[in-house]
């Protein structure tokens, strides 16, 4: 499995779980509400891909004297 699978699952994830929080604090449950709340949430799991993407990458994973630092 390649490195970047397990955070675009997480991406997914998250997006459905922010959509469903969404939709279930509405309280409205109907078809426009349904459609804008699943964009948003679309746009919240692309962006929180990109966002845990950079953090990711800028986390150092040991001391800065430590060799496996830059793995």
């Amino acid at each position: 499995m390649k490195s970047a699978v397990p955070l675009a699952l997480c991406s997914i994830a998250f997006a459905v779980l922010w959509t469903c929080g969404m939709l279930w604090s509405s309280g409205a449950i109907d078809s426009d509400n349904v459609i804008v709340l699943s964009i948003c949430g679309a746009f919240a799991g692309v962006g929180w891909h990109y966002a845990m993407r950079w953090v990711l990458q800028h986390i150092q994973l040991g001391p800065p004297g430590d060799p496996g630092a830059d793995r």
